[in-house]
């Protein structure tokens, strides 16, 4: 018993340790951190995806030594992604975001201002999110296939080039949409 009310009294102090009332949390598992324009650091939480489809497989996990066209992949290192689990991770977020049309969550890991499309703010991307995330780039997201991700020095690149994701100082950023 007093082992059981010691590992109680242990858990409740770590726990009370950490809980310093900052609610900035992991990128990837939890919530997307977004900093407004001005780049005061304000922050938003996105809720979570609590589906358990949502957990990556074994399968996913892993990458193919060779893909399907005979290509060798670019290291992750070489992409500027240097947790490529956490990338997967994201990506999967991102999925599910685009298929149950959460623009505010999309919206809040676009690269901004971006190039390709010229979109200079949030703003800007949501008015015209049925034309930036249109059948095309959600039919590539759908199909991506995890195993096989294409990389290079810009990054990521899903589908055959409908979006390309890139690891940024604020985190897994949408750089490009064709």
């Amino acid at each position: 018993m007093y082992k059981i009310i010691l590992a109680a009294s242990f858990v409740s102090i770590v726990l009370s340790c950490n809980d310093t009332g900052n609610k900035q949390v992991d990128t990837v598992t939890d919530t997307i951190q977004k900093t407004d324009e001005s780049g005061n650091g304000r922050l938003d939480a996105i809720p979570p995806v609590t589906d358990s489809s949502f957990a990556l497989t074994t399968a996913e996990m892993e990458d193919d030594s060779v893909f399907a066209n005979g290509s060798m992949p670019t290291s992750w290192a070489a992409a500027g992604i240097d947790d490529p689990v956490a990338f997967k991770k994201f990506l999967k977020h991102l999925q599910y975001w685009v298929a149950h049309d959460k623009r505010d969550s999309v919206a809040a890991v676009i690269a901004y201002p971006m190039k390709h499309p010229a979109v200079k703010n949030k703003q800007q991307f949501l008015a015209g999110y049925d034309m930036y995330m249109n059948k095309g780039v959600k039919n590539a997201l759908k199909e991506q296939n995890y195993r096989q991700i294409f990389r290079r020095d810009q990054g990521a690149m899903i589908g055959s080039g409908q979006l390309w994701l890139a690891q940024t100082p604020q985190g897994f950023r949408i750089t490009a949409i064709n």
